[in-house]
């Protein structure tokens, strides 16, 4: 049995038992199609003291179909509200406060909340008509029904858990900022990325002439992936021939680069003053014991770096101050996190805790500096983004030390020289800017 909404006297009484909280669950036309690309089928709700739950048709081929807006209201009105991604829930209504079960899931449990939707109509549609943009309208909704049903049974525990700290960071700011990078694609000439990149299925995420990314927040440090119809958009392969798919939809692609961004990052953390200059040559002078470096010593230099960040210190160089001052680091670390159970990652308060599987001091100064490069990058992401709200240049990839952007010259050059101020924060983190026709910055 399942129970279908169809009438206005049946959404009072469903908004009557919303007070306690609801879950909600968004049947998109198509599962495999960028969310930017689907409509809103049908919408599953679950009052969380309820025995079952309601399915209510948006735009279904059966029945009666219910008001848009109307289920929004009830949604907003709910003291509490959860969904298994928050960030997917965005694409369909604009719901701020919901919490997301999969990031609660991911912050406490480090690792992913598996679910299936899966049963045997929904299979076989798939299987046939996979590449239809509304399958969904046309599976029977009880059986739309009996998908949602069984996704709340195996992600319902996950509505006790206790909200841990750093939770709203990533809730509130990190799925807005996402949502909002995802709704520009890369411009990209369709037949070459069709060849080159072989995704799929071009149509499940290509439109106007562009590709869409979609990133992925449950990682155990929170630095999203960037992945999406089998094409990795956070490693694009840096040979002429894949780089040279894409296009800006403006006038150029303009790279904003962080000079040493992890190593700044954690020369703060430890307090070790580093000037403007090239973090990795301020370094590489010790090393090497001269002012000026050959760009053989500036390579060796930018490994040792590498190694020194993730906590392999060179011993042929533990001697330096940074070196001390990364190793007393490490074992402070270490320390808080062997004494009280966890450590709280700078900025976002990110807890990392003794949920985490095989731990060592290394691995833990490894995780927050993830998650520091992460927080820091969301807020700036944030303002970055508002700030290009109404101009015609947008932020389309971000590659965790450089932001990528499609440039239109009658924004002017204030806006790179604006935008490069957000990202240098006072000078404190230089950058390097690129640009080009293509991706071959």
């Amino acid at each position: 049995m399942f129970y279908i909404i169809e009438q206005e006297s049946k959404l009072d009484s469903l908004q009557r038992l919303s007070k306690l909280g609801l879950y909600v669950d968004v049947i998109s036309s198509n599962d495999l199609y960028h969310h930017k690309l689907s409509s809103t089928v049908a919408v599953y709700i679950r009052p969380v003291n309820s025995k079952h739950g309601y399915i209510i048709p948006i735009n279904h081929d059966e029945g009666l179909n219910v008001s848009k807006d109307r289920v929004y209201g009830i949604l907003n009105s709910t003291s509490k509200l959860y969904t298994v991604n928050k960030k997917e829930l965005l694409y369909h209504f604009n719901l701020q406060e919901a919490t997301d079960l999969s990031l609660l899931y991911s912050m406490t449990k480090f690792d992913k909340l598996e679910f299936s939707r899966e049963n045997s109509t929904l299979n076989y549609f798939y299987n046939k008509f996979k590449d239809f943009p509304n399958i969904n309208q046309l599976i029977p909704i009880s059986r739309l029904y009996e998908s949602c049903e069984k996704v709340y049974d195996q992600v319902k525990h996950v509505i006790d858990f206790k909200i841990p700290d750093g939770f709203d960071f990533y809730n509130k700011a990190a799925t807005n900022v996402f949502y909002l990078l995802e709704q520009s694609g890369l411009g990209v000439y369709y037949d070459n990325y069709r060849e080159i990149f072989k995704p799929r299925n071009p149509l499940y995420n290509t439109v106007d002439n562009t590709v869409l990314t979609s990133y992925n927040l449950y990682n155990v440090t929170s630095r999203p992936t960037n992945a999406f119809n089998s094409v990795n958009f956070a490693a694009i392969p840096k040979s002429p021939e894949h780089r040279k798919c894409f296009h800006p939809t403006g006038d150029y692609f303009v790279e904003l680069d962080f000079d040493g961004y992890h190593l700044r990052l954690l020369c703060e953390q430890i307090g070790y003053p580093l000037s403007d200059e090239s973090a990795h040559k301020q370094l590489a002078k010790q090393y090497f014991n001269k002012e000026e470096i050959t760009e053989e010593e500036y390579d060796k230099a930018k490994q040792i770096n590498f190694h020194a960040i993730y906590g392999k210190i060179p011993e042929k160089y533990a001697y330096l101050d940074v070196f001390e001052k990364i190793d007393g680091f490490i074992k402070s670390l270490w320390t808080e996190y062997e004494t009280n159970g966890r450590v709280l990652a700078p900025i976002s308060n990110k807890p990392f805790t003794k949920a985490l599987k095989d731990m060592n001091p290394q691995k833990l100064m490894n995780y927050i500096m993830q998650s520091l490069e992460t927080s820091r990058n969301i807020l700036i992401l944030k303002e970055a983004l508002r700030y290009l709200k109404d101009k015609k240049t947008k932020l389309v990839l971000y590659t965790y030390d450089a932001l990528l952007f499609d440039f239109h010259k009658e924004d002017g050059k204030e806006t790179l020289e604006k935008l490069q101020e957000i990202l240098e924060e006072g000078g404190k983190y230089p950058i390097k800017v690129k640009y080009s026709k293509d991706l071959l910055l």
